[in-house]
Order: C-alpha cells, then structure tokens, then sequence
C-alpha cells in the first residue's frame, strides 16, 4: 500500500511538472506570435528618451552634451531634421537624433553580442549625439514659410567649423577615433581612397545609425501608434 500511495505522487508530480512545462511554453509561444504581429521582435528594447540616451554618454562629455541639451531645448524641439529628406518637421532635429541614438543602442546590442567591436556604446552615443549639433542654428524659416540654410552655412566646411566651435564652447574633448567619428558620420565622400580605410569602425557604425534613421525611418518616429515600444515624437513646447 505505501508503494503504491508513493509511486501515484511520483506521477502526480511528473504530471504537474509537465503541465508547468506545456504553461510555459505556451505562454512563449503566444507572447512571441503577439510580438512578430505588432511588426517588432519579442526581445526588442523599449525606447529610451533624449535625456536617458544622453545620460549613458560617459564622464565630462556625458555631463557637458546634457548641459547642451537643456540650455537649447526650446531650439532643438522647434528646430526640423533637414530641409526635406527626413524628420524635416518642426522638432524634427531632436526626433532624428533620439531615433538615431535608439538605433545605436539597439544595432549595438545585436552586433557586439556576435563579435567584440572596438569602441564603446558610450562613444556611439556621443558622436552620434553631435553629429548634427549645428542644424539647429543652421535652418532657418523665411517670410514664405520654406526652410532654408541661414548666412554662414553655405558648405560642409562651414557646419564643421561651427561644429567645432560648439564643442570647444561646452568643453566637449574627443579621442582621435571619436573625432574620425564625427567627421566622417555621413561617410567619406571626397576623402575616398581605394588603397586606405579613412573611415574608422565607429564612425563606420554611427554612419549606419544615420542611414537607418534618414532614409529607413526617415518619417519616424509617428505622432502615435509607432510600432516602437515607447517611440513618439518628443517636442514638448
């Protein structure tokens, strides 16, 4: 009889454990099948904010580019992306940048969890969070309401220039591949060379961040329903 009452537990407790299982596994299955629905993948990470992105940037540049960010707030949320080709809305320019810096993240995670990459996520975030520094002051609204480039701002040299300015204003310092980083974001264009690479592995990154925001989401993020977890145009005023 005591053989008997323990060997019915025994089974009682598999089946139990395989119910559990099947639960668990179901639970999976469904969470998984609602994800790829929605568009997006289980796993992907929620969207993070400007000020969250900007506060993982590392050390006296993390501190001076958030020193950036709310001394100009007003003027990046009412500022556009560009003049046409993407995020060219009012506050465009602060929706590319945080569109930017989630994809940074997000690209990060997949890439370095395949093979090791030789900058930090910090350094990614604080080139791509510079790379447009200047469109801000750069665009201006005429009296006919059509976005154009204010006096000044005619070349790449000269966004360059104002750029660098900007950064030494703020006290922002870079390593050379930071600086690498920045300059070539949006490729090496005239700088090509068939026998050198001038275009480092973060800037190569960041550069992909740009392209993926540009021209892949160019219309991202929406007013709402972005199929993002948490993604929503960020103008406040």
């Amino acid at each position: 009889m005591t053989e008997d009452i323990a060997s019915a537990l025994v089974t009682c407790g598999y089946l139990s454990l395989g119910f559990v299982v099947l639960v668990t596994l179901f639970l999976m299955i469904r969470w998984s099948n609602r994800g790829m629905a929605a568009g997006r993948s289980p796993v992907s990470g929620s969207y993070l904010s400007i000020e969250k992105l900007v506060s993982m940037i590392d050390g006296s540049n993390g501190r001076a580019c958030m020193r950036i960010l709310h001394e100009n707030r007003r003027l990046f949320e009412t500022s556009p992306g560009s003049t046409g080709n993407h995020q060219n809305w009012h506050g465009g320019y602060v929706d590319h940048v945080t569109d930017g810096m989630n994809v940074a993240v997000a690209l990060y995670a997949t890439l370095s969890s395949k093979r090791p990459l030789p900058f930090t996520l910090s350094d990614a975030l604080l080139v791509f969070y510079l790379h447009d520094i200047e469109k801000p002051w750069r665009y201006a609204f005429g009296s006919d309401g059509q976005l154009r480039h204010r006096d000044g701002f005619k070349t790449k040299e000269d966004a360059h220039d104002f750029r660098a300015a900007k950064l030494k204003e703020y006290g922002i310092r870079l390593s050379t591949e930071q600086q690498n980083g920045l300059r070539y974001v949006e490729g090496e264009l005239d700088d090509y060379s068939g026998r050198r690479r001038v275009m480092g592995p973060l800037a190569a990154f960041c550069h992909l961040c740009d392209v993926t925001g540009a021209r892949i989401w160019f219309d991202r993020p929406t007013i709402e329903g972005d199929p993002w977890v948490g993604a929503t145009r960020r103008r406040t005023i």
